[in-house]
C-alpha cells in the first residue's frame, strides 16, 4: 500500500514537471524605451589638449553719433589658434587662444597705416575663456595689450570667440527648419548689464553639417550710457564632431551718452576653420579648409 502511494506521488511529480516544461516560466513584460526626440542635439565638444585654428577677416568701424567725420575704420586678415586646456566631466572647456599673421588692410593707405599699431597689439594679445557645450562663453579675459589699443583689441576678440552674448544652441534637440530663441543677461564690469534676445533657425543640414542663421537685438545700460544694437549672421556646426566649421557675424551697436553724444560701432567677422595639422582627412561633409571648433 505504501509502495502504491509512492508511485502515485512520482507520477504526479512527473506530470507537473512536464506541464511546467510545456508552459514555461511567466514572461516579464517587455521594457519599451521612450521614443527618441526628433531632431539634432547641437553641442560643442572637445578633449583636453585638442588644438584648432581658423582664418579670419575683420572690419571694424567707429564713428561719433551725429558726427560729420568719416568712420574710423580698421580691417584685418589674420589667423587664430585655440587650445582646449581642460575639459570637465560636464563637457565644459577652458580655452586659451592667440592671433598670428595679422595683416592690416584698408580701403586707403591711411586706413591701412592706422591699423598697423592695432595689428601689433592683436599679435601680442593673449586670450582665455570658459566655454560650455551650448556655446556660452564666460570668464573672458585678454592680456598683454597696450592701454591705447585695449578697447578695439578686446572688442575684436569678443566677436571672434563669441563672448558676452550667451549660449548659441537650444537646450534640447531641434529639427531642421525649426527655430529657437536664446536670452542672456551679461553683467558689465563697470556696472549694469547687456540683455540679449537672439532668434536662431536651423536652416538646413548638408552631410552632417548644420546651417544655423541668427538675428537678434541687445539693449543695456552702464553708468548713464545706453546701449542698443542688433546682430545677424550664420554659423555651421559639424553635428557628429561637435565642431564649428564656419561663422559669420555682423553687429551694429549704438552707445549713447546724454541727449546727443555717443558712438556707433559696426563690426563684421568671418571665421573659417583650417585643416588639422598633419593633413588629417576632414570629417564627412566638410571641406579640407573648414575643420575646427570655435566660440
Amino acid at each position: 500500500m505504501m509502495q502504491f502511494s509512492n508511485d502515485r506521488a512520482r507520477i504526479a511529480g512527473v506530470g507537473i514537471t512536464l506541464l511546467l516544461g510545456l508552459t514555461g516560466c511567466p514572461k516579464k513584460p517587455a521594457v519599451v524605451a521612450p521614443p527618441v526626440p526628433p531632431g539634432d542635439t547641437l553641442r560643442l565638444s572637445a578633449k583636453a589638449g585638442d588644438k584648432a585654428s581658423g582664418n579670419i577677416k575683420i572690419r571694424l568701424e567707429k564713428v561719433d553719433v551725429g558726427g560729420k567725420k568719416k568712420p574710423k575704420t580698421y580691417a584685418f586678415q589674420l589667423e587664430e589658434e585655440h587650445i582646449f586646456e581642460k575639459v570637465d566631466p560636464s563637457g565644459s572647456m577652458h580655452v586659451t587662444a592667440k592671433f598670428f599673421n595679422v595683416e592690416a588692410q584698408g580701403d586707403t593707405p591711411k586706413e591701412k597705416k592706422a591699423g598697423e599699431d592695432l595689428a601689433r597689439a592683436l599679435s601680442d594679445m593673449q586670450v582665455a575663456y570658459d566655454l560650455n557645450t551650448r556655446g556660452d562663453v564666460t570668464n573672458f579675459e585678454v592680456k598683454n595689450v597696450p592701454d591705447a589699443n585695449l578697447s578695439e583689441a578686446r572688442l575684436i576678440a569678443v566677436w571672434v570667440y563669441g563672448a558676452e552674448r550667451g549660449p548659441m544652441f537650444d537646450a534640447g534637440p531641434i529639427e531642421t527648419g525649426k527655430a529657437w530663441q536664446t536670452r542672456a543677461q551679461i553683467p558689465i564690469p563697470a556696472g549694469g548689464s547687456k540683455n540679449w534676445e537672439i532668434d536662431c533657425n536651423y536652416a538646413k543640414k548638408e552631410k552632417n553639417v548644420a546651417f544655423v542663421t541668427v538675428a537678434g537685438k541687445v539693449t543695456g545700460e552702464s553708468q548713464g550710457t545706453q546701449l542698443a544694437g542688433e546682430i545677424k549672421g550664420e554659423f555651421r556646426l559639424d553635428v557628429g564632431r561637435g565642431a564649428l566649421v564656419y561663422q559669420e557675424m555682423d553687429s551694429q551697436s549704438t552707445f549713447r551718452t546724454g541727449e546727443s553724444g555717443g558712438q556707433q560701432i559696426h563690426i563684421h567677422v568671418t571665421w573659417e576653420g583650417q585643416a588639422p595639422a598633419g593633413g588629417a582627412a576632414p570629417a564627412e561633409g566638410q571641406s579640407a579648409d573648414a575643420v575646427s571648433v570655435m566660440k
